[in-house]
């Protein structure tokens, strides 16, 4: 297996999978994505949203790549096939037979381990099913994702009870702190450092921490045309860095854990978010009554981004990267695409661009 260098956290939507389908050769080949697999869109014959619609999608692009496999928790994105796959019955034989199927699909995947206590009564009980379910996927899979959120208490029994048929070398531990306000990244990596000084007694494979700052509405840290804010989850691995040394970083590609849908009855406001190695800003323009279309609107906030120095600076350092090219497109004129998340994806394909480009 490769080295792991950059770990973002994906969900498996449209504007996401849109994003990683445009990143190019030499940065995918630097990131080991955690995909958070969803329902697909549904549609009036297809009204389930199969999950194996998103499996044949992807597999395109991970049919010989390296990446974790995980399912999502967002109820806006899940449906009753995915609830089947996280049920911890019979040792989590539907999550268990559904990786080892997927082998045919992708031959190099890591999958998480699910860890739920729903409907049952008894401690044994839950890591007796924990151990069954440890035991099939350790028997199919090189390597297992040990995936908690911060808080979580039961590492040292977890632990124990997973080394029983998978040692801690054939690990790999994911601290995930999900969403951090802002200026709260020191708070959080001082409640993070004893939890990886937890995995590291066990010596894992690797440890990786990743968190997120983007907000549900960017105006929140901003006004109604403009604004800036910090990447928390940057400053957040850089405390933890200054202790703890070999650990590989982790983020959502400036999402934000919960499902956000922008559009509405009354439309959007068109807004182009640009990342930078440390922030994320943005502007934003309203559609008039006279323009048919969102088009002039998402020119006119694409003029404004070019105009400074951040994306001039970024756009030589990165300037075969998909996204930049849809700013640059939209600035002339010609935006290929007129909906929040189209521009979604513009933000997150130049954010993992740049995250891994010296």
């Amino acid at each position: 297996m490769n080295e792991i260098i950059y770990v973002p956290i994906i969900k498996t939507a449209d504007a996401e999978v849109r994003a990683l389908e445009n990143l190019s050769d030499a940065v995918r080949n630097m990131t080991t994505p955690l995909l958070e697999f969803t329902r697909s869109r549904t549609t009036a014959k297809l009204k389930r949203g199969d999950i194996l619609r998103k499996v044949k999608r992807l597999s395109e692009l991970f049919k010989e790549r390296v990446f974790f496999l995980d399912l999502t928790n967002d109820p806006n994105l899940t449906n009753d096939q995915i609830k089947e796959l996280q049920s911890n019955v019979n040792g989590y034989k539907n999550w268990t037979d559904f990786a080892v199927a997927r082998k045919s699909d992708f031959s190099k995947f890591i999958p998480t381990i699910q860890i739920s206590s729903e409907n049952i009564a008894t401690e044994d009980e839950h890591y007796k099913r924990i151990r069954q379910q440890v035991g099939v996927l350790g028997r199919n899979f090189e390597k297992l994702l040990y995936r908690i959120p911060i808080g979580y208490e039961f590492i040292a029994r977890d632990m124990a009870e997973i080394g029983k048929h998978v040692p801690a070398n054939r690990l790999i531990c994911l601290l995930d702190a999900e969403y951090i306000p802002k200026d709260k990244a020191p708070i959080y990596a001082r409640n993070a450092i004893p939890i990886i000084q937890e995995f590291k007694k066990y010596s894992p494979a690797s440890i990786i921490i990743a968190s997120t700052s983007f907000p549900k509405k960017p105006t929140q840290y901003g006004g109604e045309s403009e604004g800036r804010m910090f990447l928390e989850e940057r400053i957040f691995y850089k405390k933890i860095k200054e202790t703890e040394k070999n650990i590989v970083y982790g983020d959502y590609a400036t999402i934000h854990p919960a499902r956000n849908d922008q559009s509405g009855g009354n439309g959007w406001v068109p807004r182009i978010d640009m990342p930078t190695a440390d922030e994320v800003f943005y502007f934003r323009d309203r559609k008039t009554k006279a323009e048919a279309t969102y088009a002039n609107a998402y020119i006119r906030v694409a003029e404004k981004v070019a105009e400074t120095k951040d994306y001039q600076g970024i756009r030589k350092k990165i300037s075969g990267c998909w996204g930049i090219k849809q700013i640059e497109s939209a600035e002339s004129g010609l935006p290929q695409g007129l909906s929040p998340s189209f521009w979604i994806s513009v933000r997150m394909n130049i954010h993992i661009s740049l995250t891994v480009t010296p």
